[in-house]
């Protein structure tokens, strides 16, 4: 085997092997890809999470005689606690945007999208997985913030 140039691989006689440029681009834009996959795949993940956060803050505060006032304490409490636990991110208005968007995209919905795209239950009872909740949020958690 022959050395073409310093950049180039070996070349097999009669048939060049590609470029080094060539190879590297191609590893690069592989990596690229699947690090915005990986990427969406987290945020539709992590907006799931939160979705199911916001349902178990408001089925909480409604077993609750006294909502309003029981439930800012409840907010309190748990953004103290979560934030002691995990860190930063789970503040009161934090999980306040969470219960929102667990109201504003209710059960319904994401059931409808869940069963639709997937027909996978976690449980007998018919829960379904951050996976399957997840393929209702397509957009990153801070779009749904906004809307």
């Amino acid at each position: 085997m022959a050395k073409s140039s310093k950049n180039d691989l070996p070349v097999k006689k009669n048939r060049p092997v590609a470029s080094y440029d060539v190879v590297l681009n191609d590893v690069a834009e592989l990596l690229e890809s699947a690090r915005r996959a990986s990427t969406r795949a987290t945020n539709a993940i992590m907006t799931a999470t939160y979705w199911e956060i916001g349902r178990r803050i408001v089925e909480f505060e409604q077993s609750g005689e006294k909502r309003a006032e029981y439930g800012e304490r409840l907010l309190e409490r748990l953004s103290d606690d979560l934030v002691k636990r995990f860190g930063k991110g789970f503040s009161v208005i934090n999980l306040r945007k969470m219960r929102s968007l667990y109201l504003g995209w209710p059960l319904s919905q994401i059931r409808q999208t869940a069963s639709v795209e997937s027909k996978k239950f976690q449980t007998v009872s018919g829960k379904f997985t951050l996976s399957d909740i997840a393929k209702s949020f397509p957009l990153p958690w801070s779009h749904y913030v906004r809307l």
